[in-house]
């Protein structure tokens, strides 16, 4: 004990002292100092240790931080998609190497700089107000676009959206550019072909449509014949005066008017532009019946129509009108095919809420329960000359370029088709 003590004094102060072990205050001191050394080497041992775990923890976290790290990068590395990251000055603040790749520098030259740049300032203009709603407003953007990529052009689907922290305070904004080229070409070529198909598919209506003018004109061209041999008579017999002359140029004139009128919905109807307004359904509708009409007649079909004139929809007016003459012909052979008794087509539209709804019954034996899953599948046809275009061009008229619906119900007592339109009431 006393020689732990010598060591302690010397410590202190540089000298040996000699110690009287035997006095008893000398020995409370001696074990005082012996147990105070004796809980700072415990402690200090202790120190030790937690500063060695800290230290090993501290070490794992790093490891597992850069592993995490790393993890990030490979994985923003290996999308397709071009990503990158801007703070609130505009500044961006890192990227992917798909979008590096873009710009065609590394990620390092990239952070700290803005769009100006990089692009010319109008686009950089139109950059910098998009990415300025967004972090004041905490709005999501997306913009389609072409751009120039390693010397060829490429349609770009960008998205952006608020960048924000921990707190959801919006820090900047992050952005994906994605190529959509093939996406934008391959809709493009489909938008192609449903105009081809619009136009063969019309193509195949203009036989019926010429059957329908022809019957449509034989009465007419009947009665301006019947008016010139009257006129021919009259005048041989010195019967012909002013006023006959008059009443039968008056009736001629009538005719030829209405045949003509003929002419002009038929020529609409084939005219390959399209204006996207908002139309009448029942003018439609009267239209579609006036060409149908002498079909309807000559096969005795009974023809319904409840429409108001107060109803429009919005869309392609002419379009339309050749969905309802598909519609309203496919009826009219059902029920000529199916013998039907006492034949009957009814045309009801009704409003709900925002929509107009156009419902076309016919009373025939309706359609086979295993072919009306397919009757809007392109070139599906149940008709010995069907080309399978009618309906399937029909539903796309509705469904894609008039953001409407078309479906069908069918059992043995009829079959109806049910349009569905954005409407306008007034």
């Amino acid at each position: 004990m006393h020689s732990l003590l010598n060591i302690q004094l010397k410590k202190v102060y540089g000298k040996t002292f000699k110690l009287d072990i035997q006095d008893e205050k000398f020995k409370e001191f001696a074990e005082l100092v012996q147990n105070a050394y004796r809980d700072f080497e415990e402690n200090e041992s202790f120190l030790d240790t937690i500063l060695e775990v800290n230290a090993k923890e501290l070490e794992e976290s790093n490891y597992l931080l850069y592993r995490k790290k790393e993890l990030l990068k490979s994985v923003k590395n290996s999308m397709d998609d071009a990503i990158f990251y801007k703070n609130l000055e505009h500044k961006y603040i890192g990227c992917n190497e798909k979008f590096a790749e873009f710009l065609g520098i590394c990620e390092e030259d990239l952070i700290g700089k803005s769009d100006y740049d990089f692009f010319d300032t109008q686009t950089a203009n139109r950059y910098r107000e998009i990415n300025e709603d967004i972090i004041k407003n905490k709005t999501k953007v997306s913009y389609e676009q072409w751009v120039d990529f390693q010397g060829r052009q490429i349609y770009v689907l960008t998205r952006k959206t608020a960048l924000v922290d921990n707190n959801g305070k919006v820090i900047g904004i992050v952005g994906v550019s994605k190529d959509i080229t093939n996406e934008y070409e391959l809709q493009k070529d489909l938008e192609r072909k449903n105009i081809m198909l619009i136009q063969q598919n019309k193509l195949v209506s203009m036989g019926e449509m010429i059957a329908n003018i022809a019957h449509q004109w034989r009465q007419p061209l009947n009665a301006l014949n019947l008016l010139v041999q009257k006129m021919g008579i009259y005048y041989k017999e010195g019967l012909l005066s002013d006023t006959q002359v008059d009443k039968n140029t008056s009736e001629a004139l009538q005719l030829i008017e209405g045949m003509s009128e003929t002419i002009d919905d038929f020529r609409n109807f084939f005219k390959p532009a399209k204006v996207f307004e908002d139309f009448s359904i029942e003018e439609a509708v009267k239209k579609s019946h006036m060409i149908i009409k002498p079909i309807l007649e000559q096969n005795k079909i009974n023809f319904i129509m409840s429409v108001k004139d107060s109803y429009f929809v919005s869309g392609y007016k002419n379009e339309f009108f050749q969905v309802l003459l598909n519609l309203l012909n496919n009826a009219a052979e059902a029920l000529v095919q199916d013998k039907i008794n006492a034949p009957k087509i009814s045309l009801h539209a009704r409003a709900e809420k925002k929509s107009v709804i156009i419902d076309i019954c016919d009373n025939a034996n309706g359609i086979n329960s295993a072919d009306i899953g397919k009757i809007f599948d392109p070139y599906f046809t149940t008709k010995e000359s069907g080309t399978g275009l009618g309906l399937y061009m029909s539903k796309i008229i509705i469904e894609e370029h008039m953001k409407g619906k078309l479906s069908v119900q069918s059992n043995y007592l009829g079959t109806t088709f049910t349009i569905v339109l954005g409407g306008v009431l007034n």
